[in-house]
């Protein structure tokens, strides 16, 4: 099933390596809290390390500049047991592997896409951190929507950029952010300029955020049985409903 999600991308059969990956690297690798342990226990069933790009299996230049070191990408796969905690998870991963990574979700019938950039951290020499932390709505493998095959066939690797592996994985980030863009405006679009790219990630995190505050207050509203409270908690929900709205809007100007 997952293998039509690969054949889309056109990766070269040159980058396969379908390495089992144990859970024991990441309690190595990671800080992890009583959480995240469960999570790798009980949410994952296996870890596949699918695909690597890199010069040698592909004719893409290495980059490395003051900040950031990008030799490689590597394409892990992780199939869940569960969803219970699969954001978590993606922190997890890109924070344990020092190195760029696509994280392929795999449950079921459906998958989810997790990127993160990486930086070589300014407290402490050596080590990198994971930024920008980024994971897609679920997408059906059998029966993606509208929106899902846009950006399923953008991920077209012949079709990316080739000067160098930031670039390409930075092509990769672009589409996905394009597509949590398009779960609030309906409408997936690539934009042309870096202005206007950073501009709509201000806008999405603007989203989410607001989406965050509306799920709270909607439980809280649940909760109270004091009626004035409530008519003031259920105030606050329409206010930041109208705010989502507004905000929705200016994405879709962008």
């Amino acid at each position: 099933m997952i293998e039509s999600f690969y054949e889309r991308m056109a990766i070269p059969d040159t980058c396969h390596l379908g390495k089992r990956v144990f859970k024991k690297l990441f309690h190595e690798n990671a800080k992890l809290g009583v959480t995240d342990k469960k999570a790798l226990r009980d949410d994952i069933d296996v870890i596949t390390w699918q695909y690597t790009l890199k010069p040698s299996t592909i004719p893409i230049n290495a980059y490395e500049d003051e900040q950031r070191d990008y030799p490689e990408i590597a394409f892990l796969q992780v199939d869940l047991k569960t969803l219970n905690r699969t954001k978590r998870l993606a922190e997890v991963i890109h924070r344990a592997i020092p190195y760029p990574l696509v994280v392929v979700f795999v449950y079921q019938a459906s998958c989810a896409m997790s990127l993160a950039h990486k930086r070589f951290s300014q407290a402490e020499k050596g080590a990198i951190v994971a930024e920008d932390i980024i994971i897609s709505d679920w997408i059906s493998i059998f029966d993606p929507t509208p929106v899902q095959w846009a950006f399923l066939n953008s991920l077209y690797i012949p079709d990316l950029p080739h000067t160098h592996y930031w670039a390409l994985y930075t092509a990769f980030m672009d589409r996905l952010i394009a597509l949590s863009c398009a779960m609030f405006t309906g409408e997936y679009r690539l934009d042309t300029t870096a202005t206007k790219r950073k501009d709509r990630r201000v806008q999405l995190l603007a989203c989410h955020e607001l989406e965050i505050q509306i799920e709270v207050y909607k439980a809280e509203i649940k909760k109270e049985t004091q009626f004035n409270r409530k008519v003031e908690l259920n105030m606050k929900f329409k206010m930041l409903e109208q705010q989502l709205a507004q905000t929705i809007t200016r994405l879709k100007q962008i």
